[in-house]
């Protein structure tokens, strides 16, 4: 399973919806954004604009989502857009689906307007020249098919605890919030700690486990593949 993502950071809205009218306003307010989006995660510009209208048309409803996506975008705060591929959200997640004409449903979170997709399997099975080259190798002789392993993305929805900026190794900027933080946020009850720069993440995982902080290694992803638990990335 790979790593946990946090999408907070990484909405495509940070406004969350209430209507579908508000879903659409996200699409003309941040048309790049979307655009991009729809790009990345494998709609055809034809099913963006069938996606669209269905939100003016009554077409799209308001549903708890499924929990495994086939993929679903996020945008940095620097602007980049990018596509996560067989995502899992938390169990519950509400938000719009629109069901397209060729069997795409395409899905909007509540929570983050972040655009995603579950394609039609019937559109799958049917382009994939891999399988009905497969089955005519078949007919010929027995192969050996080896099962496909298929690495899912679990993502989350919480604010960070930590949101200033850190630096990672020689100096590589990493992303952690929309806005330097004056002090540390800490739950009430709780002691606060000193959380600064590149110690947050090793003092979290110190206070989360009671071990030494020194002994937990610290892994921070490309920013490519999403903000991490504490909404951290490398660019």
């Amino acid at each position: 399973m790979m790593p946990t993502v946090n999408l907070y950071l990484d909405r495509m809205n940070p406004v969350e919806p209430v209507r579908v009218a508000d879903v659409y306003a996200a699409t003309q307010d941040r048309a790049s954004s979307y655009t991009a989006a729809a790009a990345k995660i494998g709609l055809t510009m034809r099913e963006y604009t069938e996606f669209r209208e269905a939100l003016l048309d009554g077409g799209a409803i308001y549903v708890r989502l499924p929990q495994r996506i086939d993929a679903m975008a996020g945008v940095h705060r620097n602007g980049h857009v990018y596509a996560l591929r067989n995502v899992v959200v938390p169990a519950g997640t509400m938000g719009w689906t629109v069901n397209l004409a060729d069997g795409t449903q395409v899905i909007v979170p509540q929570i983050c307007s972040n655009l995603s997709m579950n394609r039609s399997r019937r559109i799958a099975h049917i382009a994939s020249p891999h399988k009905q080259q497969a089955k005519r190798v078949a007919s010929a002789r027995y192969v050996r098919v080896e099962p496909i392993v298929v690495h899912e993305t679990p993502v989350i929805f919480t604010a960070p605890a930590i949101v200033a900026p850190a630096s990672v190794g020689g100096g590589d900027s990493v992303y952690a919030g929309t806005a330097p933080a004056a002090a540390p946020v800490v739950s009430a009850g709780r002691s606060a700690l000193p959380f600064l720069g590149l110690l947050a993440p090793a003092v979290a995982a110190f206070t989360n486990h009671g071990g030494s902080a020194s002994s937990i290694p610290v892994t921070i992803a490309p920013c490519s593949a999403g903000s991490n638990s504490m909404g951290v990335c490398r660019p």
